[in-house]
């Protein structure tokens, strides 16, 4: 069984910022592929990222308020049973915290587009 999660962000958040964020990521091996960024984590969390192209609405059923233009899609999976000790979510919650102490953006983190579980105002990072 596997998860997917969107992350949607303004054009604050670049692939060469991401993959530059994922570098010092603890567990985190990426790849660099054309227009985008491959990323596995040691928990089995894996995330693909790619600027935003045609399309720069946000797909977010619940956007929290939230209205800016998608500069960056990024998508991660959580796929079967994590190793002891590590944990997809808490990578994801770490990820989005590195996210929020280097950059700008603002941005939203969805269960399928349909369920907000995180989002990044004006206010902060917020979680539901």
């Amino acid at each position: 069984m596997s998860l997917d999660l969107h992350l949607e962000a303004d054009k604050h958040l670049t692939t060469v910022l991401l993959g530059h964020l994922l570098q010092g990521f603890p567990g985190a091996e990426q790849a660099p592929i054309p227009g985008g960024l491959q990323a596995t984590f040691t928990s089995g969390l894996s995330l693909y990222s790619e600027e935003a192209g045609l399309e720069p609405e946000i797909r977010a059923e619940d956007r929290k308020g939230c209205d800016f233009a998608v500069g960056l899609r990024c998508y991660l999976r959580i796929k079967g049973p994590e190793p002891e000790g590590h944990s997809c979510l808490e990578d994801i919650r770490r990820l989005l915290e590195t996210i929020v102490q280097h950059c700008e953006t603002m941005f939203i983190l969805s269960f399928q587009y349909e369920s907000t579980l995180y989002w990044r105002d004006a206010d902060g990072l917020h979680a539901a």
